[in-house]
């Protein structure tokens, strides 16, 4: 893992990204299906997945967070962007920003789950 130095203090890799969703059952069936796994932690309120390492927390909507694209999007690394942005979008996700290739080489897509989040996949640059 880098770290990166940002004055006193040493930022990691993200460690848990938060989807926030109304349906948590529905969310945790379709993110369950598309990542191959069950999630590693139940609570009322939420789910975890361990996605190579970082969490992924589906949490019940409520008047705090909302699901839906606000300004951030994390990105999740795949072998094949083209052929990730196919399979999702036969379950229910849909492109909103490319597929593209950009500046550096990378391939890149943003895209919204069934439940309204902004989620991004990247290819690293071939």
């Amino acid at each position: 893992m880098d770290n990166v130095q940002a004055g006193d203090t040493v930022l990691s890799p993200p460690g848990n990204v938060f989807y926030f969703v109304a349906d948590l059952a529905a969310a945790t069936a379709w993110y369950s299906e598309r990542l191959g796994a069950a999630p590693v932690t139940r609570a009322p309120q939420l789910v975890m997945f361990d996605v190579s390492g970082i969490r992924l927390t589906l949490h019940v909507a409520d008047e705090y967070n909302q699901p839906g694209p606000s300004g951030t999007v994390p990105y999740w690394t795949v072998a094949d962007v083209d052929a990730t942005v196919a399979c999702w979008t036969e379950h229910g996700a849909s492109a909103h920003r490319g597929p593209k290739t950009i500046m550096t080489g990378e391939r890149l897509c943003q895209m919204r789950d069934p439940f309204g989040n902004l989620f991004g996949l990247r290819q690293p640059r071939a």
